[in-house]
C-alpha cells in the first residue's frame, strides 16, 4: 500500500527502516523524505510503526 504519495513510498519500505526500533515519525520523515512535505501521510506511517512496533514512540 502507498503511504506516501509524495515520496512514492509504499508500507513495506517503511518496515524496512524499522531495524532501528527508535524510529519516530518525525525520524522517517528526515531519513527517507515521508512525511516531510505534505504531511498528510503522517498518520499513515504512524500506523505501520504501530502495526510493526506497538511501542513505537510518537514524533
Amino acid at each position: 500500500m502507498v503511504v506516501c504519495h509524495c515520496e512514492a513510498l509504499n508500507d513495506e519500505a517503511i518496515r524496512l527502516l524499522l531495524v532501528e526500533s527508535s524510529l519516530t515519525v518525525d525520524d522517517i520523515a528526515a531519513s527517507c523524505g515521508a512525511g516531510a512535505q505534505c504531511g498528510g501521510c503522517r498518520d499513515s506511517i504512524q500506523a505501520v510503526l504501530d502495526a510493526y512496533r506497538p511501542d513505537a514512540a510518537r514524533g
